[in-house]
C-alpha cells in the first residue's frame, strides 16, 4: 500500500531516524513510537504555524487537558509589555483577562503537564492547569495549597531553580526571565492588578470557580502582537530543565546516574524517577524490585531512562489516554497497534501511511467510540477491496510491514492495577471466533425446526443471531462479559477488585484469550453456572412464569462450539500456583459436535436422538446422558405445567443449583413419578407422553453409582441446565406429533 498522500512531508524521514533502533521489546519502545507518532502528527497538522524546536515539543503535553480546549474563557492570561527590555511591565489596559484557546492553540501555549499526577501541582510550564474560585487564581489564598495562580508565575516560577540553571547557561534572550523576576519581586503590584475594574476576578470572591490554563503573554521588542510561552523559546527551556531534573527528583532522591538507556540503548545520563507507564514502573515502587533503596535513589537501576526517552514516555501517557475502551469498573482495555519491524526496514512513505491510517484514524474518531473505530480500522478494512489488509497473518501486508498490536488492561484506583500486558496480541483471534460463532449459528441446532431455533428472546441477543459483529466483543471481553460471572452473588459479581486483588476472573480470561492461550473449560463451566443461578433466581421473582433461562443457556452453548472450532479450549491444570489449560481431553468433548443431515425430523424422538448422537459429551458418557434426559425430562414437564397453571413448576422445585451426585437419585425418582402422575390424571395425555426421556433414564442411572461418576459438579448442574433448555423448547415438529400436547 502507498500513501493516500501523493507527496510524503520530509518530516517523516525524521520521525524513522528518530525510532529507537531496534525492534520493539517492550511497551516502553511502543510508547516512544506514540509519543512519535503524536510529534509527526503534530509537525504535519498544521497547527503548528511557528517554529518550535522538536526537543521543546517532546516534553510539552499538549493533548493532557485536550477536554479544555475550545470551552469558552478557558485560559486566564497576565499580558506583559517587555518592548522596553529595561522597564518591564503589565499592559494598560485589561492586563488580565480570559481567553478561548482551541486546539490549534495548544502548541502555543506550551503546557507540560505532569503524568499520573498523585498530590501538588508540580510546575513545569509558565503555563499551568487550575479549576478553583477567582480568589485562588488571584494568588490571595495563602496556605500551601494555594498554587497555580496568576500571582507565582512571577514569584515562584520565574524564581525557580530550574530558572536559574538556564540563566547560569547564558541562553538567548534570558533578560525576558530577568524581567518577570522583576515583576516577581513586587507582589503588591500583582496584587493591585486584581483590584482594577477592568479586570474580570474578585479577589475576594471564593464561590465563583472556573477550570483554566493560567498563563501569561509576552509583548517582546519590535513585536506586534503579545505572544504565547510555547511562542518564547527561553520560557520553553525553563519548562525542559524543570522537568528533566524532576525525572530524578520528585517523590524520590536523586534517582539519576550515568547508565545505559533501558530503550535508547545508549550511554547516557538515565533516570529512575519517571512517572512510568500506566502507573507501572514509576519512582518508588519498591514493592516490585528486591533491595530497592528507601529513599528511591536507587530507582534508575530498574527502568534507566535518559531524560529524552522519559520525556516521551510522559508524553505518551497523555497520548494513551485516546487509545482505550471502558469496561466498566474502573476497568479499562487499551488497544495500540504499533509497527513491528526494525526501523531500517521502514521508508518514509510506508511511515506516513501508518501514520494516517492507523494511528491517526483511531486517535482522531470524532463521535465514533474508540470501540467502533477499532473494529473499522481493524476488521471492517478486510471487506474493502481498495485497501490491502492491515496485518502480516494475510497474505497481502501494508507498504508499512507487520502491523502488532499491544494491549493493556488496567484497573484504575488508588492505587492504578495493570492486570496484564501484551506485545503481540493476536488480533485475528477475536476475527476467528466472530466467524465460528456464526457458522454454529448456521448448524442444524440453530436452524428450522433445531432444538435452539426458536429459543426465547432470541432476536435481543447479539450471540444468537446470525451475522451480529461479535470480533470487537471478543477483542474488548464483551464477548464473554455476556455469558459468565465471576460468582454467584450478584453483590459480589458487580464489586470492583480491591488493591491487591491481581487475579480478576475477566481480566485473566480476556488476557488468555488476547494472548492465544486455550481456555480451561472447567473454569469457563463454572463461571457460566454462576450467571445461569443468577439468572434462574431472577426469573423465580418474575411474574410470567418462564423459570428456565434458556436465552443464556443458548448463548453459553454456541459460545462453547465456537471456541472449540478455533481450537481456544483445553483442560485445566495447575503448575506452581497458576492455572493453565492443557491440550483438550475428555471435558473438551462438551464442544465437540459432528454436524448431520437429518432434517426434517420425523418426529421429536429422532431429534432428540440425533442430538445426543452428534454431541460427544452425551453419546460417549453415560453419566452426561443421564443428566441431560433428566433436565430435559424437567423441562418437558414445566413446561406442561405452566400450560395447565401450575406456579409450583417442577424447575421450581429442583433447580439448576439444586443438582448434584448425592440428590440426582432423588430428583430422578419423583420427576419420572411425576411424570407417571400426570399421565394418569390427564386423559389428553398419552401412555408414552415423554417416553424419549423416561425409555433411557432409569436403565442410565442404575448403570453406575453417581457417586462413581468421573463427572464435576459444574459438568454435572451444566448439562442439566442444557437439559432442561432443551426439555423446554422441545414442541411438536408436525402434526403427527400433537399427542403429546
Amino acid at each position: 500500500m502507498s500513501s493516500k498522500h501523493q507527496s510524503v512531508p520530509q518530516e517523516a524521514s525524521e520521525a524513522i531516524e528518530r525510532l529507537p533502533q531496534r525492534r520493539p521489546a517492550s511497551l516502553y519502545d511502543v510508547a516512544v513510537q506514540y509519543s512519535i507518532f503524536d510529534w509527526y502528527e503534530t509537525v504535519t497538522s498544521g497547527d503548528l504555524d511557528f517554529d518550535l524546536a522538536p526537543e521543546y515539543l517532546a516534553f510539552m503535553t499538549p493533548a493532557a487537558k485536550s477536554d479544555l480546549l475550545g470551552e469558552p474563557d478557558n485560559a486566564l492570561v497576565v499580558y506583559v509589555d517587555l518592548t522596553d527590555p529595561e522597564s518591564p511591565t503589565f499592559r494598560d489596559e485589561q492586563p488580565i483577562a480570559f481567553e478561548s484557546v482551541d486546539a490549534s492553540g495548544r502548541f502555543k501555549l506550551g503546557h507540560s503537564y505532569p503524568a499520573n499526577k498523585t498530590s501538588a501541582m508540580t510546575d513545569y510550564s509558565i503555563t499551568t492547569h487550575k479549576d478553583a474560585s477567582e480568589h485562588h487564581l488571584a494568588g490571595q489564598r495563602d496556605d500551601a495549597w494555594g498554587t497555580n495562580n496568576i500571582k507565582d508565575r512571577f514569584t515562584q516560577w520565574a524564581h525557580s531553580d530550574a530558572a536559574d540553571r538556564v540563566l547560569e547557561r547564558d541562553v538567548e534572550d534570558a533578560w525576558i526571565l530577568e524581567a518577570l523576576r522583576e515583576l516577581g519581586t513586587a507582589e503588591d503590584r500583582i496584587d493591585e492588578l486584581v483590584t482594577r475594574g477592568d479586570v474580570p476576578l474578585d479577589p475576594e470572591d471564593e464561590e465563583t470557580e472556573h477550570e483554566v490554563f493560567v498563563t501569561v503573554r509576552l509583548k517582546l521588542p519590535g513585536g506586534e502582537r503579545y505572544q504565547w510561552p510555547g511562542e518564547v523559546p527561553v520560557l520553553n527551556e525553563v519548562m525542559v530543565e524543570q522537568k528533566a531534573k524532576r525525572f530524578e527528583n520528585i517523590s524520590v532522591d536523586d534517582a539519576g546516574a550515568d547508565g545505559v538507556g533501558y530503550v535508547s540503548g545508549e550511554d547516557d545520563r538515565v533516570t529512575g524517577g519517571s512517572a512510568g507507564l500506566l502507573g507501572m514502573y514509576a519512582k518508588k515502587q519498591r514493592e516490585h524490585f528486591a533491595d530497592l533503596s528507601p529513599d528511591g535513589s536507587e530507582a534508575w537501576r530498574n527502568r534507566p531512562l535518559t531524560h529524552e526517552i522519559a520525556a516521551a514516555i510522559a508524553t505518551a501517557n497523555s497520548v494513551f489516554e485516546e487509545f482505550f475502551e471502558r469496561l466498566g469498573d474502573g476497568r479499562r482495555l487499551y488497544v495500540l497497534p504499533y509497527l513491528g519491524e526494525h526501523p531500517e526496514a521502514l521508508d518514509p512513505e510506508g511511515f506516513d501511511a501508518f501514520a494516517r491510517e492507523v494511528f491517526m484514524e483511531l486517535r482522531n474518531r470524532e463521535a465514533s467510540s474508540f470501540q467502533a473505530k477499532v473494529n473499522e480500522v481493524f476488521y471492517e478494512r478486510e471487506e474493502d477491496a481498495a485497501v490491502e489488509p492491515l496485518f502480516e497473518d494475510l497474505a497481502a501486508t501494508p507498504a508499512y510491514g507487520p502491523v502488532k498490536v499491544a494491549t493493556v488492561f488496567q484497573a484504575t484506583g488508588n492505587p492504578d492495577r495493570i492486570f496484564f500486558e501484551e506485545l503481540r496480541t493476536d488480533v485475528y483471534r477475536p476475527r476467528a471466533i466472530d466467524e465460528a460463532h456464526d457458522t454454529v449459528l448456521t448448524s442444524s441446532v440453530f436452524q428450522g425446526e433445531g432444538i435452539l431455533a426458536n429459543v426465547r428472546d432470541r432476536s435481543e441477543s447479539p450471540l444468537l443471531v446470525a451475522g451480529a459483529d461479535r470480533s470487537n466483543m471478543a477483542l474488548f471481553g464483551g464477548y464473554f462479559d455476556w455469558t459468565t460471572e465471576p460468582t454467584r452473588t450478584s453483590e459480589e459479581a458487580e464489586g470492583t477488585p480491591k488493591a491487591g486483588d491481581i487475579d480478576d476472573v475477566r481480566a485473566r480470561r480476556l488476557g488468555q484469550f488476547l494472548q492465544g492461550e486455550k481456555l480451561p473449560v472447567r473454569t469457563l463451566l463454572e463461571e457460566y453456572l454462576h450467571l445461569l443461578v443468577q439468572e434462574q433466581r431472577d426469573l423465580f421473582d418474575e411474574s410470567d412464569g418462564s423459570h428456565v433461562p434458556a436465552r443464556q443457556v443458548a448463548e453459553q452453548y454456541a459460545q462453547l462450539r465456537a471456541l472449540a472450532e478455533i481450537d481456544a479450549l483445553g483442560d485445566e491444570r495447575r503448575t506452581a500456583g497458576r492455572r493453565t489449560a492443557t491440550q483438550p481431553t475428555t471435558t473438551t468433548t462438551f464442544a465437540t459436535v459432528t454436524e448431520t443431515a437429518s432434517q426434517p425430523y420425523q418426529d421429536r424422538t429422532q431429534r432428540l436422538e440425533d442430538f445426543i448422537d452428534t454431541h460427544e459429551v452425551l453419546s460417549s458418557s453415560e453419566p452426561h446422558q443421564a443428566v441431560f434426559l433428566l433436565g430435559g425430562l424437567v423441562g418437558r414437564i414445566t413446561a406442561y405445567q405452566r400450560r395447565e397453571g401450575v406456579s409450583s413448576t417442577l424447575v421450581r422445585r429442583y433447580p439448576i443449583d439444586y443438582l448434584t451426585k448425592q440428590s440426582i437419585k432423588e430428583v430422578t425418582n419423583e420427576v419420572i413419578q411425576m411424570n407417571n402422575t400426570y399421565i394418569e390424571s390427564d386423559d389428553a395425555l398419552p401412555s408414552t407422553y415423554n417416553a424419549r426421556y423416561t425409555d433411557r433414564l432409569p436403565n442410565l442411572m442404575l448403570a453406575r453409582d453417581p457417586s462413581d461418576w468421573d463427572v464435576t459438579q459444574n459438568e454435572l448442574q451444566w448439562v442439566y441446565a442444557l437439559g432442561i433448555t432443551y426439555g423446554s423448547n422441545d414442541i411438536q415438529i408436525d402434526t403427527a406429533d400433537t399427542t403429546e400436547e
